[in-house]
């Protein structure tokens, strides 16, 4: 009898290809190890999403959340941009506008999964074991690289904004001109809330400044998941491209934030640039960092490190993001209070608040991972002097005394942008862990593979209750591949988040039911399989070159599976399916370039 069922939400397009791959060599053929339906299927590819407007993602949390033995291994997938949500409309037939999908379909479904009450989920990222051992990192060399000059919206957060640390338990709301715009939630003594208003015309300022410099830009902003005020910020710095004579640059121009960062920092520029971020609170981090590393090079760090995300709590990215259409009032109503802030017609408004519960639970979270990867440290990127980080500040200070931690040795609390700089040109000795807010976090996270790939990166989300949820890391559309996928007729997409994100899934599955001998084995020789290809020199064309092995071949994305096949029946005792298995391999594989 089944126990511990895995749900997956399957990938989007080139990771979706993939996956089917895997489904087909990894999973079908070992049933008997695994069991009888225990893998339950669930699309999360924008085509599903907007098929069911949303409710798809609504039904698995509920599902797999719902059920406390069950383990969901989440696929990598999009959070659509405009133009992609309209090209999918047109190619099913329907006739909706972007405007009238629900959100759970044109924004991101990760910070509904990771906020919902079943899972209040935190997310860490750390290196793959057995797999990152096995790879070069291509550390890169700034020596001849052009000056940056970062430019981002000038006072912080706190410029045009409030924050309210809570004296009681108390409800929090949001008004617009006397109507509600984010309804009331509970939130509980200690609690952290935040408002800003961004001006229009600061962020037009910056912009023309950027502009008139007349160096290469590199806009970056995170208008995928905060549209309305991210994304109204790329809006405003194509009009004034438009008003100095450029032209327009719509759509994904690899200017999302986190993907841009990291290509900053592993792609020096080699001519002068600037970084224009209209951003005052990751703007001054990403200068900080991106102006440590050009100036001192990166450094891989000596041992064992993770990344681990407040994102339980919803903030910033669960936040209220809008654009006010015309003159009026916000209102912020804090219990009994009420907070007046006035705007212009094009300002941007932003409200976001957090639980004390949830921080709490995000620092056990952190102390127990860490203790459980034998790590020497937990460094908490948070600033005890923002009233926004105190509540997490606290909580960190207030486990560490319960567990007899000692500052300073055992944990340390820096400062955000110090911390990352700190883990990309200075990293300390022996294994460490990160803590790091849910943006800054996502933004770091994206770039700690160091020059690895995302194949020496696991990423797990840290349930509430105990469980681990498994993530395929990865891109989810890779539209490059998609192109030369069609041309070639075979795939060059790494399979390896996949592969290592389902030997996750299982091997929680297999945590749950300890007597399950045969899905045991399989979780953990799935894994192993994975590695003993790597260790044969085998590897898709992007990553074979980064193998430390004597030989090494590249493989495409089916033979690459297929020789993970062959391993996993050999480990498994399997000789005679090895052998046909791997005498099929040896008529069809091919080595690419």
């Amino acid at each position: 009898m089944i126990e511990s069922h895995v749900d997956v939400a399957l990938p989007e397009e080139s990771a979706g290809a993939a996956y089917e791959i895997v489904k087909r060599e990894l999973i079908e053929p070992f049933a008997a190890f695994i069991g009888e339906k225990r893998v339950r299927e669930h699309d999360w590819s924008l085509k599903g999403r907007i098929q069911t407007d949303g409710e798809v993602i609504r039904e698995t949390v509920e599902m797999a959340g719902g059920d406390k033995k069950a383990v969901l291994v989440k696929g990598p997938g999009i959070t659509p941009t405009r133009e992609q949500t309209l090209e999918t409309l047109a190619l099913l037939g329907d006739d909706r506008k972007p405007e009238e999908l629900s959100k759970l379909v044109t924004g991101t479904p990760n910070g509904y999964l990771r906020g919902h009450w079943l899972v209040k989920g935190n997310l860490e990222r750390y290196e793959a074991p057995g797999i990152a051992g096995l790879l070069n990192a291509d550390l890169p060399d700034y020596k001849n690289a052009g000056g940056i000059d970062v430019m981002f919206l000038s006072g912080g957060r706190a410029k045009d904004g409030v924050f309210f640390n809570l004296e009681n338990d108390c409800d929090v709301r949001v008004d617009f001109n006397r109507k509600t715009v984010r309804a009331p939630e509970r939130l509980s003594k200690g609690s952290a809330v935040y408002a800003k208003v961004t001006r229009r015309a600061d962020v037009a300022e910056l912009c023309d400044r950027a502009i008139e410099k007349g160096d290469d830009i590199v806009f970056m902003s995170k208008y995928t998941v905060r549209p309305e005020l991210d994304g109204e910020k790329k809006k405003i710095y194509n009009d004034r491209r438009e008003k100095h004579g450029l032209e327009r640059l719509e759509g994904n121009r690899g200017d999302i934030v986190d993907a841009a960062f990291a290509r900053l920092l592993s792609r020096p520029v080699e001519k002068n640039t600037t970084v224009l971020v209209p951003d005052p609170s990751y703007g001054p981090k990403i200068a900080a960092v991106l102006n440590a590393a050009y100036a001192c090079g990166v450094k891989k760090p000596l041992g064992e490190f993770s990344v681990c995300r407040f994102s339980a709590g919803k903030s910033e990215y669960g936040g209220l993001n809008r654009v006010a259409r015309e003159d009026g009032e916000y209102r912020l109503r804090i219990g009994a209070r009420e907070i007046r802030i006035p705007v212009k017609a094009g300002d941007m408004f932003e409200e976001m608040h957090y639980d004390r519960a949830d921080a709490d639970c995000y620092v056990k979270q952190v102390f127990r991972q860490a203790a459980a990867k034998k790590y020497d440290r937990v460094v908490f990127a948070f600033d005890e002097t923002d009233l926004y980080d105190v509540p997490v500040v606290q909580a960190v200070r207030d486990e560490a005394w319960r567990q007899k931690k000692v500052e300073g040795e055992d944990f340390l609390i820096m400062k955000p942008d110090a911390a990352a700089v700190m883990m990309f040109t200075a990293p300390m000795p022996g294994g460490t862990c990160y803590a790091y807010d849910n943006l800054w976090g996502d933004i770091v996270s994206d770039a700690m593979d160091l020059g690895a790939g995302v194949a020496a990166v696991n990423s797990v989300i840290l349930l509430a209750d105990g469980r681990v949820w498994a993530e395929m890391g990865g891109a989810g559309t890779a539209p490059d591949l998609m192109k030369l996928a069609r041309k070639e007729g075979f795939w060059r997409y790494d399979p390896i988040p996949i592969i290592e994100g389902l030997a996750i899934g299982f091997s929680e599955a297999a945590r749950i039911e300890p007597d399950n001998r045969p899905l045991n084995a399989y979780a953990k020789g799935l894994h192993d399989a994975c590695v003993a290809v790597l260790k044969r020199g085998y590897a898709t064309p992007d990553l074979v070159e980064k193998l430390k092995s004597g030989r090494k071949t590249g493989i495409d994305t089916e033979a690459f599976v297929k020789a993970v096949r062959v391993e996993l029946l050999t480990l498994l005792g399997l000789k005679e399916e090895s052998e046909a298995q791997t005498r099929l391999l040896k008529q069809t594989v091919k080595e690419i370039r």
